[in-house]
């Protein structure tokens, strides 16, 4: 078995526009779990994610707060306890439209590095910056 507290994680904070925390709990390079990727985001108030896509399916759980997930042009509201299937190459972003932090896991299979998780998400923070 292995275990991780996530609130003992570092992580990785993202910047404007798209800052929140992330924190890859299991992956390949994180625990050596060669199935998944398990992580643990923090969108504060008015943060998102940038509006992208993976070459494999994610399942999205909100564990607080609320926001909207635009997907694919459309906008659908979520709330703590809802979960979402996003198949592979679908567009989509989450958007915290609450007071409070948004809370996310999500799950990946087969499974991204942590260390490949973490850049994807950078860069897009830091080209949408270059471009502001």
């Amino acid at each position: 078995m292995k275990l991780v507290k996530a609130w003992e994680e570092q992580g990785v904070e993202i910047p404007a526009p798209y800052h929140r925390q992330i924190k890859v709990l299991f992956a390949p390079d994180k625990e050596g779990v060669e199935e998944i990727t398990f992580s643990h985001a923090i969108l504060p108030p008015n943060g998102r994610t940038d509006y992208h896509l993976h070459d494999r399916p994610e399942l999205i759980y909100i564990v607080s707060g609320k926001g909207i997930c635009v997907h694919e042009d459309e906008q659908t509201p979520v709330q703590e306890d809802v979960a979402l299937w996003i198949p592979t190459g679908e567009l989509h972003q989450m958007i915290n439209t609450g007071d409070v932090p948004l809370k996310l896991a999500t799950v990946f299979v087969p499974a991204y590095t942590a260390s490949d998780n973490y850049k994807r998400c950078m860069d897009a923070a830091q080209a949408q910056a270059a471009q502001s």
